[in-house]
This record gives structure tokens, C-alpha cells and sequence, in this order.
């Protein structure tokens, strides 16, 4: 009887101790290792790390950074990074040229109504008063095979200018606004924080806004992990996911605390970044304006046939669908 009960403690006191192993297990974070730049469009995964919001949804996240996109892209498809965020026209891009990547969450989508970050500027002298007068003209861009440049030829051919009707020149961001008022180009499109100092300069003025007059409140960032990847690392690409969520709620509820974090992440004068529409962070995926953005891409020539977005998404993504 007593070697009986001996056995029964023992017994007791291993699933006692396989059952706190267990919980330990459980409780202990995910690591994830994130791809960002030093932008304003990636102060939430920043301010996710910063304020605990990873944490508290049991990830510990090793923010990466990268100089541009493409490099943040190769290194993810070497196993170097996780997850990394992109445009959604550059990864649909992507994927359709043998990049096997998963939609795990959205991040941004532009502004409903202008101002907006994306935006199509001329001289407060020029003689062009109105997209139709583009017929002929060069725009300078940054990158002339994305969703921007699909955007902008979008609003073009609505205006009677078809795309063999004007050229595009590719000019960093930066150089932009010099360039501008020293007359070197006559039309830039341009990005945040460039639009909003175009819009307070004395020389320059917006003709329209290219992501909002294409198609307002379209993504233009989301989150993206390896197929495979995700598939070995589901839980840990739903909490990130709930994190993504959980970060745009907390900037969208105090819009001067997120220009606070905007300026502390990006180094910008806070003084500009006070002028400049908050992003419009969320992780919520309208389907049928992503859709849309699949048709641009497909109209505008840069997917080769059309793209089905709902076999593109991960679970983590499917979660956040709005219709």
C-alpha cells in the first residue's frame, strides 16, 4: 500500500511539473525578426516594440533595419528577416516573378480625401493648370514600375492622357524640390514628408493627389512573410497580426502623439511633421479596394494576368478581411 502510494505522488507530482513546463512553454514569446526603414510609414511596428505592444502579445520582435525596400526584400528571401512591409503592387509584382510571399497583415492605406501623402506637383507659375496639360510632359518619380506610377497613369488616362502621352524620369525623393524650383523639371510626384513641404513652400503647388484620385483609401503597405515560413510559424504570424491591429488603434486614438513618434523614429523637424497628414495605419483588408489595386496592376501593365489577392493571403490576413 505504501509503495502504491509512492507511486501515485510521484505520479501527481510529474504531471504537476509537466503541466508548469507546459505553461511556460506557452507563455514564452515568439521571436520574430522584422524588416523596417527608417520612414514615417513604419513608425508603428517602431512604437509597437517601444510601447510594449509585441510584448503584451506574447512576441519578442527584432526590428531590422534597411536602407530600401529591395534590400529588405532580398534579405527576407534569404532567411535573414521574417516579415517586411511593402507596397502591395510591388509585392503582387513579386510574387507573380517567383517570390512566394504571403499577405500576413495590412498595414496603411492612403488618406479617403486629400491631403495625402502621394501627390502630383507643379510650379505656382507654370502654365499647367490641370492634368490634361500632362499631354507631353516629363513627371519626375522615384521608381517608374509601381503601384505609384500605376496610380498616376490611372488618373492620367481618366484625363484624356494616355500613357504614350507623357514620360516619366526617375529622381530620388529628395532631389525633388530643388530640382523644382530650380526649374530642372517641370512636374515631380512626390511622397510625404516632400508633399507637405511642397505644399508649404512659396513656389509650388498640388495638381492632384495620386493615390486618393485613383482610387481613395487604397493600401499602400502591408505585411509580408515567405509561404513557408508562415506555414511553419502560424501562431507567431497571428500575433503579429493582433499586434499590427492593436498599434493602429493606439496611434489613430491621439493623432499629436503620433506626430511625436513619427519625428522620434524618423529624425524629421517636428515643426514639418505637425503639417503632415498622420498616416492612415490599419490592419484591416478591404478586399474589394485591394482588389482594385489588382486590377490597376493588371491594366497598367506591371502583373502579366490578373491576380487573385484571396489566394495570396495567409490565415492572419484572411482574419482581418473586410467586405
Amino acid at each position: 500500500m505504501m509503495r502504491f502510494r509512492g507511486r501515485l505522488f510521484a505520479a501527481a507530482a510529474l504531471a504537476v511539473a509537466l503541466s508548469s513546463a507546459g505553461a511556460e512553454a506557452q507563455d514564452k514569446p515568439l521571436s520574430l525578426r522584422v524588416g523596417t526603414l527608417k520612414q514615417g510609414s513604419l513608425t508603428n511596428v517602431w512604437v509597437a516594440k517601444q510601447a510594449g505592444v509585441f510584448a503584451k502579445n506574447g512576441l519578442d520582435v527584432e526590428l531590422i533595419e534597411f536602407r530600401n525596400g529591395n534590400e529588405a526584400i532580398g534579405a527576407q528571401r534569404a532567411g535573414a528577416v521574417d516579415v517586411v512591409l511593402t507596397i502591395p503592387g510591388t509585392a503582387m509584382a513579386a510574387d507573380e516573378r517567383g517570390f512566394d510571399l504571403v499577405l500576413v497583415s495590412g498595414s496603411e492605406t492612403s488618406q479617403s480625401q486629400p491631403p495625402d501623402t502621394g501627390s502630383i506637383v507643379v510650379r505656382k507659375d507654370s502654365s499647367i493648370g490641370s492634368l490634361s496639360d500632362l499631354k507631353g510632359k516629363t513627371i519626375a518619380i522615384s521608381g517608374t514600375h509601381t503601384q505609384y506610377t500605376v496610380a498616376i497613369q490611372t488618373i492620367l488616362k481618366r484625363a484624356g492622357v494616355g500613357p504614350a502621352e507623357f514620360s516619366f524620369l526617375e529622381m530620388p525623393y529628395a532631389s525633388q524640390v530643388d530640382a523644382l524650383r530650380a526649374r530642372l523639371v517641370e512636374v515631380v510626384a512626390s511622397l510625404d514628408p516632400w508633399t507637405t513641404l511642397f505644399r508649404n513652400s512659396d513656389f509650388a503647388r498640388v495638381l492632384a493627389y495620386g493615390y486618393v484620385d485613383s482610387l481613395p483609401a487604397q493600401p499602400i503597405g502591408g505585411w509580408y512573410a515567405r509561404r513557408d515560413y508562415a506555414n511553419r510559424n502560424g501562431e507567431a504570424m497571428t500575433r503579429f497580426a493582433k499586434s499590427i491591429c492593436d498599434v493602429a488603434d493606439y496611434m489613430a486614438a491621439d493623432p499629436d502623439r503620433a506626430r511625436r513618434n513619427i519625428a522620434a523614429y524618423t529624425g524629421l523637424d517636428p515643426a514639418l511633421v505637425k503639417d503632415v497628414p498622420v498616416n492612415h495605419w490599419t490592419c484591416k483588408i478591404d478586399l474589394g479596394v485591394w482588389n482594385k489595386v489588382a486590377a490597376m496592376m493588371f491594366e497598367g501593365g506591371e502583373l502579366q494576368k490578373p491576380f487573385n489577392i484571396e489566394d495570396w493571403m495567409y490565415d492572419s490576413a484572411k482574419a482581418l478581411i473586410v467586405r
